[in-house]
């Protein structure tokens, strides 16, 4: 009798915990799931209307990959205070129990840079370096450039608009000269980039960059005219930073090989001359520009050494030579993307 009693009480409890499991108040895994939609417009300032010529795109929850995407998306027009490249991208992710995604973009990323793409991490991003390309890129939309952001999530939130501007990793160069008197015969020779990082990086640049002992030509004239230089600035003193971009009609453009450069915070904000500073600080692996010229037949060479050169801005070299040789004048500016400053004059 004790043993049917075992028995039977054995198979209640059997039923009563298969009843548990069936429970009306248990909860589905399915209604912790949380899909949000994201709606990214993405922007970059642009030279010509070409579109960039790769797009990659990771969302991540700190380490963790949600989603890649590299399809390149199209890129419209749009005109405010310059022109302005516009991509709009629209996806979904899993947001469960999500409070923040990091969001990387990368546009013209050279060839071979990434080996697969759905490996990377944010710190196997951030290490990602380039080569300025030989030939060099054709205009300002052909550049590397990139851009992170996070945007916190939210639990009654599901549609989320974010914006991302994404900057060159490169800067820019452009190198204008004129002479002071307009009865000067003054011709240029060469000009010559010194102490050029050895690569660039698409996200933050270290202090610990290295440097190619070479110098790399940035223009040496084809003919007899285009080396001479015809136009004219008078006065005693050079004009003020901003007058000299007023006065940019008095001074030759000078058209270098490639104007694009990798980022080097070396330099501070005080541009140089070699023979005129008495000390020259971070000689050894801050930008320089070489002068090769002749003024009124006489040979000359001067060495100016650049301020900082960060990325996504434009940096304009005004030179104004004058009769005297050693009688030089210096003075520079920093300026946003637009028009970045830097005049010398000897």
């Amino acid at each position: 009798m004790m043993k049917v009693i075992s028995i039977a009480t054995w198979l209640m409890l059997l039923i009563l915990a298969g009843c548990g499991d069936a429970s009306p108040y248990a909860e589905e895994p399915s209604a912790q799931e949380r899909t949000i939609t994201l709606n990214l417009d993405i922007t970059t300032r642009a030279e010509t209307g070409e579109s960039p010529d790769n797009f990659h795109l990771w969302i991540f929850n700190g380490s963790k990959l949600l989603k890649y995407i590299g399809t390149n998306p199209a890129w419209d027009e749009v005109y405010d205070g310059g022109i302005d490249l516009k991509a709009t991208v629209e996806t979904e992710i899993d947001a469960t129990g999500i409070t923040a995604i990091q969001f990387y973009l990368l546009l013209n990323v050279p060839e071979g840079t990434i080996t697969d793409a759905n490996y990377m991490t944010p710190d196997s991003l951030k290490a990602l370096t380039f080569t300025l390309p030989d030939p060099p890129y054709s205009h300002d939309n052909k550049v590397p450039m990139s851009c992170d952001t996070t945007l916190n999530i939210f639990p009654s939130q599901i549609h989320y608009d974010v914006e991302m501007n994404a900057v060159r990793c490169v800067g820019k160069l452009e190198v204008y000269c004129t002479k002071n008197l307009e009865s000067t015969k003054l011709s240029l020779k060469e000009i010559t980039l010194g102490h050029e990082p050895n690569k660039g990086y698409l996200w933050e640049t270290p202090s610990d960059i290295t440097y190619n002992n070479k110098e790399r030509t940035l223009f040496e004239p084809q003919n007899e005219n285009d080396q001479e230089i015809t136009t004219d600035l008078p006065g005693e003193a050079l004009p003020d930073d901003l007058e000299s971009e007023y006065e940019k009609g008095n001074f030759t453009n000078i058209s270098v090989s490639s104007p694009y450069l990798l980022e080097n915070m070396n330099g501070g904000d005080v541009l140089q001359v070699e023979g005129v500073n008495e000390t020259i600080t971070d000689e050894g692996t801050r930008y320089y520009l070489t002068l090769n010229y002749t003024l009124d037949g006489s040979p000359v060479v001067k060495k100016i050494y650049l301020t900082k050169i960060e990325r996504n801005t434009l940096n304009k070299v005004f030179i104004r030579i004058k009769e005297k040789v050693f009688d030089i004048e210096v003075s520079y500016s920093v300026k946003p993307w637009d028009l970045v400053v830097l005049t010398p004059e000897f």
